[in-house]
This record gives C-alpha cells, sequence and structure tokens, in this order.
C-alpha cells in the first residue's frame, strides 16, 4: 500500500497537466467594489424601486459582454450588485424595518 486511497489519486493530476490558470481580468475587482456598493445604496435609500437599479446593471453588465467587453469585468458587477442589494434587504427584514 502506498498510503493513497482512491480518492487522492486525482488530486494532484491537475498539477502535472501543463494548465494554467485562466487570467483574471483587472476590471473584475473593481467592478465588484463598485457593484456592492451600488446594490447597497439602492438597497438602502431606494428599497423596493432599488431592485430596478439592480435590473439596470444586470442588463447593461449582459449587454457589454454581448458586444465583447470583459466578461469578468461583467461577472464582478452582477454579484456585486446582487450581494449588495440582497444583503441590505435582508437585513432590514430580520430587522424588522419591513
Amino acid at each position: 500500500m502506498s498510503g493513497q486511497g482512491p480518492g487522492r489519486q486525482g488530486a494532484g493530476a491537475g498539477r502535472g497537466s501543463g494548465q494554467e490558470p485562466a487570467p483574471v481580468s483587472p476590471l473584475m475587482i473593481p467592478l465588484l467594489v463598485l457593484g456592492l456598493a451600488i446594490g447597497f445604496f439602492s438597497g438602502y435609500f431606494l428599497l423596493w424601486w432599488g431592485a430596478l437599479v439592480v435590473l439596470g446593471v444586470i442588463v447593461a453588465a449582459v449587454s457589454l459582454v454581448l458586444r465583447g467587453r470583459s466578461r469578468d469585468g461583467a461577472t464582478g458587477a452582477i454579484a456585486g450588485v446582487l450581494l449588495g442589494y440582497a444583503g441590505v434587504i435582508l437585513v432590514a427584514l430580520f430587522r424588522g424595518a419591513l
């Protein structure tokens, strides 16, 4: 027995295969932070009308991807705005403000 179980045989297979991770766009982190800020403020100040802002950001991000822009940046913006908005709404629900 070599000490490797059946679950451990595939663990190192990806390391020696020569595949490198795909580079992440430099727009990912700034658009994620911007999306968090937009989602937070739209949820905090506009409450349910903020869902229209979230929808607008999603439509803008999808249209940018369809035009050939950065998919990583659009993903960051969508994830950020959804997390920011959902976070504020959930906090308001749990605090009994809604």
